[in-house]
């Protein structure tokens, strides 16, 4: 979705806005996302489903399903001899402002909940922009953008108690208007109809940049309305050019957005964010980015007249090369890798012609650049020539980007293939400062914090602010024919953190268990009543590196609910909260808490509270059956279905 300028909004006395969405991808059958956590997801539902098994991204595909993965661009498909994993524009994973992009009320900047096959792919992590302590490169601006309207208008507050429009002659009148009325957004459309707004993005994901909806490429390629919605291109023009506003004045159904007052525009290269990755993105595409041709140079010394192409900005590790890492100051676009090289045009006039990289500083060469708020990157020498991606015309297959050359051009007019968003990286998120390591004397210990040896030569540590056993000489080989008793007191659980022991002849047991060998999946364990005691014995024979075994909280298990609700609701019952503890054929369910007559993975913290999974009552987690069921305690059978309550649904 293109991006377009906006006062920045002003949280803790900072400027921020939350801008994670990282462009649209192709899909399939295979899934280029394998984590699945059903429909009729938001922008933020989604995150939160994604942050609490710390995947580092999710995407939104078919208006709602919600997909997690830590890589994503596996997927490519072909085009005219090219193969690209990205599916182009972003308004390939756009709905059009449809009912559910409008009920969404996430902070993003961008509402895009994917299409068939497409998945719109944001970080995890919400991406937070700020403005740069330096002013190197800051400006203000008026224009916003270019934004969808309808019949409903985005912008329809009454500015003299009767209307809400008024035709005007120029941008100029508009902008006069909504200065003294108090507003500080405006809008023109179709040359003379001017609306007034007190909020820049009222519905924002009803009314999304133009160009970030299929509607507008439809009618691109439609020759009757080859510039149909184009903000710059409606052919009735503002009667008078505008001195204080650019004289942009919008199209049908398509609003020019200003603001009253001149203030700081996004993106821009005086945004920076820990998350930023130094790339130079096409703003309607924003999978691609500004990229040398012929990538990194295998002996790390750049040369002279490398050209400038648009490229896929990720590769399938998760890295952007350096050869697509730009740092953007001092007016010059300096190759981060090696700030001596710099974009340039190498023709100091006005001509058409590939942008290549040479040495900052080059005589007789264009290099020294204006980012402006209409997102276009022009030169300072001229204010005709600019940043355009070439052969892009009005027939293009619009998700067929792959190596299109970058052209300065004669006469740029912030046309969609003139669109840049500079992504600029920022400090990084301060770590925190890591705990003291404990003083001498924390291990080697014959008691401490209730713990005691009561027998043998194991020891105690103080481990994470918690006591631990170890076996003697721990982590080195345990002593042979050997026997230890440990007592603990105050102690409601423990967890074996490490364990190696000769199997069947080296046991250790507590709260009733006993444990040899290498076991895997050791969780913590709660000690019955009477249960304080660890004893270790170990035969004559093999040592091994022993074990250790800590103090810890108790495994939380929700409370039974208080009320039982037997209505059968949500998609396939998965929001029934009653409590029926028998299958459709009478057997008794397992504790959800219990691993014992069957093992499973169903208690992973976010899905105990979010399904319900209390004592051993029947649910559906991940809706994985068509109505609610439970483990059962018969070993015969593991899972089966319960029947409850009333037919709900949704």
């Amino acid at each position: 979705m293109v991006m377009k300028g906006t006062r920045a909004q002003k949280v803790d006395g900072i400027h921020v806005i939350q801008d994670s969405f990282v462009g649209c991808f192709w899909d399939d059958g295979h899934r280029d996302m394998k984590r699945y956590f059903g429909n009729f997801h938001s922008v933020e539902k989604c995150r939160k489903r994604a942050l609490e098994e710390r995947w580092k991204y999710f995407g939104l595909q078919y208006d709602g399903q919600c997909r997690a993965a830590n890589t994503y661009g596996h997927r490519p498909r072909s085009a005219h001899g090219k193969r690209s994993a990205s599916a182009g524009c972003d308004a390939q994973c756009s709905k059009n402002g449809n009912w559910r992009e409008e009920k969404d009320k996430t902070a993003e900047r961008q509402i895009l909940h994917g299409t068939g096959w497409r998945n719109a792919i944001y970080r995890t992590q919400p991406t937070i922009w700020t403005i740069k302590k330096s002013k190197n490169m800051f400006a203000n601006g008026s224009y916003v953008g270019c934004y969808k309207d309808d019949s409903n208008r985005q912008y329809d507050s009454y500015f003299d108690g009767k209307k809400t429009w008024k035709s005007v002659k120029s941008v100029d009148e508009c902008g006069a208007l909504a200065a003294k009325w108090d507003k500080p957004y405006f809008a023109m459309q179709v040359g003379h109809e001017c609306r007034l707004g007190s909020k820049l993005f009222p519905k924002k994901g009803k009314y999304p940049p133009r160009y970030a909806t299929t509607d507008f490429f439809y009618r691109v390629w439609d020759s009757r309305y080859h510039n149909y919605y184009d903000c710059k291109r409606c052919t009735r023009k503002p009667s008078e050019t505008s001195k204080n506003y650019p004289n942009i004045g919008g199209n049908h159904w398509s609003n020019a957005v200003y603001s009253t007052n001149p203030s700081p525009y996004y993106p821009a290269a005086y945004w920076d964010a820990p998350a930023g990755d130094s790339t130079i993105r096409f703003a309607f595409a924003r999978a691609y980015c500004l990229n040398i041709e012929g990538g990194v140079p295998k002996d790390g010394k750049w040369k002279a007249g490398g050209k400038i192409i648009l490229w896929e900005c990720v590769n399938k590790r998760d890295q952007v090369d350096s050869n697509m890492k730009f740092d953007v100051e001092d007016g010059y676009m300096k190759l981060r890798d090696d700030t001596t090289w710099c974009i340039t045009k190498k023709t100091p006039r006005d001509t058409n012609e590939q942008l290549t990289l040479q040495k900052c500083g080059s005589k007789e060469m264009w290099q020294k650049i204006t980012t402006n708020d209409d997102l276009t990157i022009r030169f300072a020498a001229s204010k005709k020539s600019g940043f355009n991606v070439w052969g892009l015309g009005r027939y293009f297959n619009y998700w067929n980007l792959q190596r299109r050359a970058v052209y300065s051009y004669t006469k740029v007019s912030g046309y969609w293939n003139e669109l840049f968003a500079v992504q600029s990286a920022g400090p990084p998120t301060p770590k925190p400062t890591p705990a003291p390591t404990p003083p001498p004397g924390h291990k080697g210990l014959a008691k401490a914090m209730g713990w005691k040896i009561e027998e043998g030569k194991c020891t105690i540590e103080i481990w994470g602010g918690a006591p631990c056993a170890v076996s003697p000489n721990y982590p080195g080989i345990y002593t042979t024919d050997e026997k230890c008793v440990v007592s603990m007191a105050r102690t409601k659980a423990v967890k074996v953190v490490d364990f190696a022991t000769e199997k069947y002849f080296d046991v250790l047991k507590f709260a009733g268990k006993t444990i040899s060998g290498t076991p895997t999946g050791l969780v913590t364990t709660k000690l019955p009543k009477g249960s304080d005691k660890i004893e270790w014995t170990s035969d004559f024979y093999l040592g091994s590196s022993g074990w250790k075994i800590c103090k810890e909280k108790p495994p939380t298990v929700p409370e039974t609910p208080k009320k039982c609700d037997e209505i059968l609701k949500g998609h396939k019952d998965r929001d029934y909260r009653g409590c029926v503890t028998r299958t459709k054929t009478g057997r008794k369910c397992q504790k959800w808490e219990a691993q014992t007559p069957h093992k499973h993975s169903d208690m992973s913290g976010w899905k105990v509270k979010y399904y319900g999974l209390y004592g051993n009552m029947c649910r559906n987690p991940d809706s994985r059956l068509k109505t609610i069921w439970c483990y059962t305690t018969d070993p015969k059978m593991k899972k089966e279905e319960c029947y409850a309550g009333d037919p709900g649904g949704f």
